[in-house]
């Protein structure tokens, strides 16, 4: 009796974890996601894009924290257009040296004068919605307890 009831509890736990995993894969649109995130970045609305940020990132930077200090350098010249140009499956590094499945966004950004950017985007899934992640350096300066804009801070890639 008591080995069957081990047994039941057992199943019932593996029943219980099926489709109820915390990083689940939303069914929203991933592209969509990704342009409403770089949107909110580009026209400095902080606060919104830091409730989307991953919980893990959220964790180094508070949303005071993060706010305070990119709106030390605010976006000045926002696209006129951003268009999802592709997305693909990758495994992308967090922060924290963890690695997980994300979707690259991949984005055309459009701006005044014919310039145009491109853009890739990592969105990860995490409880149950899509999340972003910052940027390796950012995420070093945020757990450094420095603004990414302060003297000090790590430099981003060279692109040469």
């Amino acid at each position: 009796m008591k080995r069957a009831a081990l047994l039941l509890a057992a199943v019932v736990l593996v029943a219980a974890g099926c489709g109820s995993s915390t990083n689940a894969q939303p069914q929203d649109d991933p592209g969509a996601f990704a342009v409403k995130v770089v949107d909110q970045i580009v026209h400095n609305r902080y606060s919104d894009a830091w409730n989307d940020l991953h919980p893990t990132d959220q964790k180094v930077a508070p949303s005071a924290e993060y706010v305070q200090c990119e709106r030390r350098s605010p976006v000045l010249a926002a696209p006129t257009a951003t268009k999802v140009l592709s997305i693909s499956s990758e495994s992308v590094g967090l922060g924290d040296g963890s690695f997980v499945e994300s979707k690259a966004v991949h984005l055309r950004l459009d701006f005044a004068g014919g310039f145009k950017l491109l853009h890739t985007v990592h969105v990860v899934a995490a409880n149950g919605k899509w999340t972003w992640i910052l940027p390796p350096t950012r995420y070093r300066d945020y757990r450094a307890d420095k603004c990414p804009i302060d003297a000090g801070s790590t430099s981003p890639p060279s692109t040469s």
